[in-house]
Formats: C-alpha cells, sequence, structure tokens
C-alpha cells in the first residue's frame, strides 16, 4: 500500500505543479499591478492550499495546536525543529501568516518548485559554506525588514533520530537585528509519514504546537546569548509533552 500511496502523491504533486503555471502567470501579473498586500495573500493562499492538498495525499492527519499565539498584526521569526520533508509543507500549510523560508541550496534547483519558493521569498543557504552562511542570514534580515515573517529550521538539517539537535544562532540574529518576537514551533510525526519508511510514504498522525512567543527587545547580552538554548528547551519540553500525551 505505501508503494502505491508513494507513487500516487509523486504524480499528483508535480502534475498539480503543473497545473498551477497557470496561476503563477496570474501572480507574475499581480507582481507588476496589484498592491503588494493583494499580491502577498493570494500566493500565501495559493500555497497553503497547494501544501494542505499535499499533506491530505500523504495521509497525513494533522493536528495544528497554538495558532492564537501568532499576532496578525506582528512580523516574527519561526523557529521550528526539523525531522523530514514534510515540516517544510505543514508549515506553509498551516502557519496563517505569510511567510518566507530559509532553505537548503538544493530545493532551488528543483524545477517548478523554485518558481514557488521565490514567490514566497525563499532565501536558499549553502550549508557547507560559512561565508554563504552569513550572506544568507542577511538576505533573511532584509525580508524580515520588508514586512515578512521567515520560517527558520535552527538545527540547520533534519535529524535522524527525532531528538532535537542543536539549536544554531542564525535563525535568532535574524530576530535579534529586526527587533521582531521568536516564535518556537514543536513538529512531531513527520518523519514516520515518510524517512524512517525507506522513504516511502505511510499515513500517520503529525503535530504542529506553535508555543508563546519570545520578545527580542530589551533583551540583555546574556539574555540574547542564551536564546538559541531557550528556544530548543522550549520545544524539547513541548516534544516530550507530545510523545507523553500530556500538556507543557
Amino acid at each position: 500500500m505505501k508503494y502505491i500511496k508513494t507513487v500516487l502523491f509523486m504524480a499528483y504533486m508535480w502534475i498539480e505543479l503543473l497545473l498551477l503555471m497557470v496561476v503563477w502567470l496570474y501572480v507574475q501579473c499581480l507582481n507588476q499591478f496589484a498592491p503588494r498586500e493583494k499580491r502577498d495573500a493570494f500566493v500565501d493562499k495559493t500555497v497553503r492550499s497547494w501544501a494542505r492538498r499535499l499533506l491530505f495525499m500523504a495521509g497525513a492527519k494533522v493536528d495544528a495546536q497554538g495558532m492564537e499565539a501568532i499576532s496578525r498584526d506582528r512580523v516574527c521569526v519561526f523557529a521550528a525543529n526539523h525531522q523530514s520533508f514534510f515540516d517544510i509543507l505543514l508549515l506553509l500549510g498551516y502557519l496563517d501568516k505569510p511567510h518566507a523560508l530559509l532553505s537548503k541550496a538544493s530545493i532551488g534547483k528543483v524545477p517548478l518548485i523554485r518558481l514557488w519558493m521565490r514567490e514566497i521569498h525563499c532565501v536558499y543557504v549553502d550549508r557547507a559554506d560559512m561565508k554563504a552562511g552569513i550572506e544568507a542570514v542577511q538576505r533573511m534580515i532584509q525580508v524580515v525588514e520588508n514586512g515578512y515573517s521567515a520560517i527558520i529550521f535552527p538545527e540547520g538539517t533534519r535529524s535522524k533520530t527525532g531528538e532535537l539537535g542543536e539549536f544554531k544562532g542564525g535563525a535568532f540574529m535574524v530576530a535579534q537585528k529586526t527587533k521582531v518576537p521568536v516564535v518556537p514551533v514543536m513538529l512531531d510525526g513527520t518523519a514516520a509519514l515518510f524517512e524512517r519508511n525507506g522513504h516511502w510514504i505511510q499515513s500517520g498522525k503529525v503535530t504542529l504546537r506553535v508555543l508563546a512567543p519570545i520578545d527580542t527587545e530589551g533583551l540583555s547580552r546574556a539574555e540574547v546569548k542564551a536564546l538559541p538554548a531557550t528556544t530548543q528547551h522550549m520545544i524539547d519540553e513541548a516534544l516530550q509533552a507530545a510523545r507523553g500525551g500530556q500538556e507543557a
């Protein structure tokens, strides 16, 4: 069954991306002639709907919690743990706010997908190149200063064990420099959809939980330095609570 599901999922994804080329051409018109707010709302709705449809096709039963913690009036940096390819779809599909994405450079080489990544102001980073990483953080700072929230995976790569890796400081530099809140996001169950099945898709429950924002204005130097560890601790507590069936 998982083999059939995977083939159907991949076929559906690429067919829909081809059909969405018509919508992408319409977005190019909006880029030229429409107010930014109208253009952004349309792109966000299109990408969010596409991501949700793909999750449905994969058999993901999504439990999204804590959306009330997201301010509609203030830009922020979402800092999420990273388990799976499906994390991106989960965040794009359920964070109800236009947002950019800091992503590995290889995604920028995927046909059709890269067109939409550009429309959501994606910034690519080569994790093997420290200088390129610093430049990517600077570009993301500019994106946030232009009024877009950002999604960043502070671990830098997907966890192979399901446990959290060390949170690095780049995501928090973006928030600190732009004086916007860090919003921790706990993700769980996405690896069981795909990676842990030998890269064959299998239905299952996935959880997205938005945690309390951390304001970066007025922090002491020590508090700024501790931001990665503070955020990691919050997500780890929520992760353990979710797996234990408790409230954090």
